[in-house]
C-alpha cells in the first residue's frame, strides 16, 4: 500500500499534485490511497490515521505552508515503523535536496521537479521493474552513507501524455478544486518559483474541456486555475471561458490569475458578455515603484493597468483581486504606502497584501545579500527586514493588512469605508494606519471580534478621531443593516 499525503491549509482545499501522481501510476495492481489532512489537525491524529492504513510507502506533497508539519509527522512515523519508505516531493523540496536529506535522516527519497513520471518509475522500482535507482530521472536517494542525486529531470514536453488528475468519481462538495490548463510562465519575476521555467506548455483544448466537463458536474465551491498567466493566449482563454459558461450549471466560481499588461482589446470586449459572479480575476501588481519593478524583472504600464481594471469593474460582472507584496527591493515604508494608495483608489473587490517569501531556486534567493534581506530560516521564509524596511515597519504593515482584511475585503463596510476615505482622511493608507494605532491602543488585536463588534469599534474610532459625523453614522447604519 502506498499513501499519498497532503496537508492543506484549510478543509475546503484539495491537492492537485497527489491526484496527478495516483492517476499516473501505470500498474493498476498497486494499491494507492490519497489521504488529505489540514495543518490545523493534531499531529497524533494524523499519524494514527496514516498508520491505520499499514502503508509500505508514504509520499508527502511538500509546500511552504505544510513542510514543518510534514517533517514532524514523517519523523514520528519513521521512528515508530522504520520499515516504511518515506518519499518527499513538491516545490519545497525540489532544491538543495542533499542538504534537506542530510538534515532529515528520516527521508528516504526526494522526487524533484515534475513528479508524474518519476513517481511512477519509483513505484515500478519497488515492484522490481527497475534494477537500479540511478535509472530513474528526477530523484534523490540514499546509498549507504551517501546521498545521490540523479541530475536529469523528467520534463514532460507533451502535457497530454499525463493522465488527468480527475476521473469524475469525487464530488468535491463545497471544496476548492485546483486545475491547470498550462504549466510554466513567460515572465521572470525574481521572487516567484514559476519564473524558473521560462517556457509555457499547454494541455490540448480537447483535454482541458474533457477535464472541465467532469469538474463542472461536481458540487465544488470554486475551481481555481493555477496557470501563472491565464490570459497569455487570449483566443484560448476565451474558448475555455465560453466552454465553462456553457457547462457550468452548478454556479461554481472560477478563479484565474491574469496579467493586465498583456490583455488585448478582444479579450476585454469579450469580458463584457460573461455572466455576473461566475469569474474572478487575480491581478499581481506587487508594487508601483518603478525601481522595484525593474529589480524584480516585472514590466508594468500603470495607465494600462488602471484602464483594464476600470473597464472590467465597469462591466460589474467579474470580481477582481489585486496583489501587493511588502519587503521587495527598493520598497520602503513610504513607497509601499504609495503602492497601497494607488491600488486602493481602484475600489476593486479585494486587496491582497502579501509579504515577500525568499524561496530557494529563485533569483531573489540569489540576490538576498545584495538587498540585505533577512528572512525566516524555516518555512514560509518570510521577510523580517531589508535594507529598505525595518522589522518594526513590517509589523505595522501586518497589522494594517489585518484591518484591510476585516474592513475592506469582507465588503461589510463598503459605504462607510468609502465615505471615511473620501471625506475624513488624506489617503486610504492614512486611515488604516491611524485606525491600526487605535486598535493597538485599545488592545483589540489581542482578541477575536464578532462582526457586530467591528461596527462598534469603527463607530467609536471615528467619534474618537473626528467627533460625531451624521453622514458617516448613516452610512455605517446602512452597511450594518444591509449586511
Amino acid at each position: 500500500t502506498t499513501l499519498l499525503i497532503s496537508l492543506n491549509t484549510k478543509f475546503i482545499h484539495s491537492n492537485l499534485a497527489i491526484r496527478y501522481l495516483k492517476n499516473n501510476v501505470s500498474n493498476k495492481n498497486n494499491k494507492i490511497i490519497i489521504k488529505e489532512f489540514t495543518i490545523n489537525q493534531q499531529i497524533d491524529y494524523i499519524t494514527s490515521e496514516i498508520l491505520d492504513e499499514n502503508p509500505e510507502i508514504l509520499a508527502f506533497s511538500c509546500y511552504i505552508w505544510n513542510i514543518e508539519y510534514i517533517k514532524k509527522i514523517a519523523y514520528i512515523i519513521k521512528t515508530a515503523r522504520p520499515q516504511i519508505k518515506i518519499v518527499f516531493g513538491g516545490p519545497e523540496v525540489s532544491y538543495e535536496m542533499e542538504k534537506i536529506m542530510k538534515n532529515n535522516g528520516f527521508i528516504d527519497y526526494i522526487i524533484y521537479g515534475e513528479g508524474e513520471k518519476t513517481f511512477n518509475d519509483l513505484i515500478q522500482y519497488f515492484n522490481g521493474e527497475f534494477d537500479n535507482l540511478d535509472e530513474i530521472k528526477g530523484i534523490a536517494y540514499r546509498e549507504n552513507e551517501n546521498i545521490l542525486i540523479n541530475n536529469k529531470q523528467n520534463i514532460i514536453i507533451n502535457l497530454d501524455e499525463i493522465k488527468s488528475p480527475y476521473n469524475g468519481t469525487e464530488n468535491f462538495d463545497n471544496k476548492m478544486v485546483y486545475y491547470e490548463s498550462s504549466r510554466g510562465c513567460p515572465f521572470s519575476c525574481s521572487f516567484c518559483m514559476s519564473s524558473i521555467e521560462k517556457k509555457v506548455r499547454f494541455f490540448s483544448m480537447d483535454r482541458v474541456k474533457k477535464d472541465l466537463k467532469l469538474l463542472l458536474k461536481t458540487n465544488a465551491r470554486q475551481i481555481k486555475f493555477v496557470d501563472r498567466t491565464y490570459n497569455i493566449d487570449h483566443n484560448r482563454s476565451i474558448e475555455i471561458m465560453e466552454y465553462i459558461i456553457e457547462n457550468n450549471k452548478n454556479n461554481i466560481t472560477i478563479h484565474f490569475e491574469i496579467t493586465a499588461n498583456i490583455i488585448k482589446k478582444e479579450f476585454l470586449d469579450y469580458l463584457k458578455t460573461v455572466p455576473a459572479n461566475m469569474f474572478q480575476f487575480e491581478i499581481g501588481v506587487q508594487s508601483i515603484n518603478i525601481k522595484t519593478l525593474n529589480e524584480i524583472n516585472r514590466s508594468m504600464n500603470f495607465e494600462k493597468l488602471k484602464n483594464v481594471v476600470e473597464i472590467i469593474k465597469s462591466n460589474n460582472n467579474i470580481h477582481q483581486h489585486l496583489d501587493l507584496i511588502a519587503g521587495l527591493p527598493f520598497e520602503d515604508y513610504n513607497s509601499f504606502k504609495q503602492s497601497f494608495n494607488t491600488i486602493h483608489s481602484f475600489e476593486i473587490e479585494k486587496i491582497q497584501l502579501g509579504f515577500l517569501k525568499v524561496l530557494k531556486g529563485t533569483q531573489m534567493y540569489k540576490d538576498r545579500k545584495i538587498h540585505k534581506i533577512e528572512y525566516l530560516q524555516y518555512a514560509p521564509y518570510e521577510v523580517i527586514k531589508t535594507k529598505y524596511i525595518s522589522y518594526e515597519e513590517i509589523l505595522k504593515l501586518k497589522k494594517i493588512e489585518e484591518l484591510v482584511e476585516k474592513y475592506y475585503n469582507e465588503m461589510y463596510f463598503k459605504d462607510s469605508i468609502r465615505y471615511i476615505i473620501e471625506n475624513l482622511f488624506d489617503t486610504p493608507f492614512d486611515f488604516y494606519e491611524t485606525f491600526s494605532n487605535y486598535w493597538d491602543k485599545k488592545e483589540y488585536y489581542k482578541l477575536k471580534h464578532k462582526r457586530k463588534k467591528l461596527y462598534q469599534i469603527l463607530f467609536d474610532f471615528i467619534q474618537y478621531e473626528k467627533g460625531i459625523i451624521n453622514d458617516f453614522i448613516n452610512r455605517l447604519k446602512f452597511d450594518y443593516v444591509f449586511n
